[in-house]
């Protein structure tokens, strides 16, 4: 089925995929088995050869590169710091991400000794991820590159969540812009904030990362086939290079207070019944013409009331607006 990619993108993991397999290749060859012309090949090699995941000359034979020891020399060449890197970071991880569902079949041809182990099905990953959440020590670094938590996925993670927290684990949290935008994800988050851990909204993530005391290291798989787990990661060069994207993350990532505003205080503005149901309006989604309608209002009446309501409630945005609902339990 990769033998068909659907775009330049597609291709260059076609090609890693068949040369992996087939290990050192020639343009010739394939160029032939992947059915694409010269021009469109070089271009996907290209972009493999930028990644640092093959190495070799125009003409000569080319040899593919484990995606991990790439992304580690490619941060090593560069030297540069964690202000000069944001941007160059966020590209890598996106499309060293791309290569990462072939990593465990990697780990079996490349480093029999790496202290590796797949966990297939989410299941088996949920039990994991608690047990080590009851071995935590000192530090606690996780990115949620999924949207918006199930209730009971809250659940079940929120008194373990606290029960990390109360051991003085430093946690720090990075999740999706999209994700806080979730009523009972952001319920969640405020309550891990409140008990001590940091939290911070980031538009995109590379992919699901949880690592714990500077050891250990579990990422989110997918397999081609459909089936889901994650990785278990122990090497300590490899730790550290997921440390360092994670770093990478955070330094471009917002507080999550600035990004929806401080919790409301108890002696916080009064509202009348009108400006509590447009709250709750807004926290169910509803478009300006639409709760217009609800309150029997004009389009430029409603535009005057929204301004007071926002000015009275020092906020900036429908979403914000949603946000105060939740907390003054409206909705």
């Amino acid at each position: 089925m990769f033998l068909v990619p659907d775009s330049a993108h597609d291709l260059a993991i076609s090609l890693y995929r068949l040369a992996r397999q087939n290990g050192d290749w020639s343009d010739d060859r394939m160029t032939e088995t992947l059915g694409v012309t010269p021009e469109a090949l070089a271009a996907a090699r290209e972009e493999l050869v930028q990644l640092g995941l093959v190495r070799g000359t125009a003409g000569e034979r080319w040899t593919v590169v484990d995606p991990m020891r790439a992304a580690e020399q490619v941060l090593q060449d560069h030297g540069r710091s964690v202000a000069d890197w944001s941007e160059t970071a966020s590209r890598l991880a996106a499309d060293i991400e791309s290569m990462a569902a072939l990593l465990p079949a990697l780990r079996v041809v490349v480093d029999d000794d790496a202290m590796n182990t797949v966990l297939e099905g989410n299941e088996t990953a949920r039990a994991f991820l608690a047990e080590l959440g009851d071995s935590l020590q000192h530090q606690l670094l996780t990115a949620h590159s999924g949207g918006a938590l199930p209730q009971e996925a809250i659940d079940a993670a929120l008194p373990q969540d606290l029960a990390v927290l109360e051991r003085g684990v430093e946690v720090r949290t990075i999740y999706l812009t999209s994700a806080v935008r979730s009523l009972p994800t952001l319920r969640y988050l405020e309550q891990l904030t409140e008990a001590g851990a940091q939290v911070r909204i980031r538009d995109t993530l590379p992919f699901r990362m949880v690592l714990a005391d500077g050891v250990t290291a579990v990422c989110s798989m997918k397999w081609a086939e459909g089936r889901s787990g994650a990785v278990v990661v122990r090497g300590s060069a490899y730790v550290q290079l997921l440390t360092r994207m994670f770093e990478f993350c955070w330094a471009e990532a917002t507080p999550m207070e600035a990004t929806i505003g401080r919790p409301v205080r108890t002696n916080g503005p009064d509202l009348d019944d009108e400006q509590r149901l447009m709250l709750r309006l807004f926290a169910d989604g509803l478009t300006d013409q639409a709760i217009a309608r609800q309150l029997g209002v004009a389009p430029r009446t409603f535009t005057r009331k929204t301004r007071l309501l926002f000015e009275q409630l020092g906020i900036e945005s429908r979403f914000q607006a949603g946000v105060q609902a939740v907390r003054r339990g409206l909705v």
